[in-house]
């Protein structure tokens, strides 16, 4: 006769009173006081944050140049679309645009124009400048901003306190650009980004986070290989100490060329991800499929001494007449 598993395991586990609540709070306990000793003993592992005003101050050209895409288009979130705008330059899919716009963005009067007109009242000449851009047509705006952009990215150079351009058809655009720089450098473009006009005791932290999308990001991570084709999640922003290498199968997902070069790279990668999930969370509802781990046998590996045990008790009171012929 086989002897029964249920047998077995009441047999080998005793049933004992234990105060569970007294265990998982002395736990608790212990592992919060070590985690303060190790964090007053070792630090923080912090890299020095990216701000407007040290991008302003160390890359007056590119900022200058990002701040002029924004006028003129062509800037990362001016031209992103759903969630932010109605542009197509980020559109992966078309339930991007299903989604509609939640946060709506207009970059040229949220990044530069509003900023400026707040700096207006302490600065009246910027107050002519903004007169003049916003009386022309847009056309001419742009052509303007254009023309700027380009003296800026062949010939811009740093001068005292202003940024040198050759000579061009440039309209206020040049004043309006080195106001917002200068207002970038003096820190007070942060606390125009994230003030709420309506609400004086409210901030919102989305257009100080938007504004430094693209360049400055970019030349921020890519030092320390956080780019996404540097498979930047599974590095550390801090070297000598351990990155997320948990995320590495998804990382590895978007390095795929079909994934890689595709436009609607996250709709793909994210879709994987959730048919990968569904596969293992219906595993066992799933014909064929849910029989593999019994094929496998791993679990016999890992409760081999369990197996080899009941084996041995089945050898001993197996009396059957198959055992014993005759």
């Amino acid at each position: 006769m086989a002897t029964r598993i249920d047998d077995e395991m009441v047999h080998d586990y005793q049933y004992v009173p234990e105060d569970f609540m007294k265990h998982l709070m002395t736990t608790l306990g212990i592992v919060v006081i070590m985690v303060l000793v190790l964090a007053a003993v070792f630090g923080v592992p912090e890299k020095p944050p990216l701000t407007i005003q040290g991008y302003a101050t160390k890359h007056p050209v590119a900022f200058e140049r990002m701040a002029t895409r924004d006028l003129n288009g062509h800037g990362e979130i001016a031209n992103y679309g759903p969630p932010y705008n109605d542009g197509t330059g980020y559109v992966e899919s078309g339930l991007q645009k299903l989604s509609g716009i939640w946060h709506p963005i207009n970059a040229e009067q949220d990044f530069i124009l509003k900023p400026l007109r707040m700096a207006a009242t302490l600065n009246p000449r910027i107050m002519s400048a903004l007169r003049t851009f916003e009386s022309a047509s847009r056309a001419r705006q742009i052509t303007w901003a254009n023309n700027y952009e380009k003296a800026l990215g062949g010939h811009g150079r740093v001068t005292g306190d202003r940024v040198i351009v050759p000579a061009g058809n440039y309209g206020p655009v040049p004043a309006l650009i080195t106001a917002t720089w200068q207002l970038g450098k003096s820190g007070l473009m942060s606390g125009a980004l994230t003030r709420n006009p309506h609400v004086v005791t409210r901030f919102n932290n989305q257009d100080y986070v938007l504004f430094l999308e693209g360049a400055p990001l970019h030349h921020a991570a890519a030092p320390l290989h956080l780019l996404g084709d540097q498979w930047g999640i599974i590095h550390a922003a801090v070297p000598g100490y351990p990155a997320a290498w948990w995320m590495t199968i998804p990382t590895w997902i978007y390095q795929w060329p079909f994934v890689a070069h595709s436009k609607a790279a996250d709709a793909i990668a994210l879709s994987l991800g959730l048919g990968v999930w569904l596969l293992l969370a219906l595993t066992p509802w799933i014909p064929g499929w849910n029989r593999i781990p019994y094929y496998l046998g791993v679990y016999k590996l890992i409760w081999k001494d369990f197996y080899y045990r009941r084996a041995q008790k089945e050898d001993r009171h197996d009396v059957s007449p198959s055992r014993f012929p005759g």
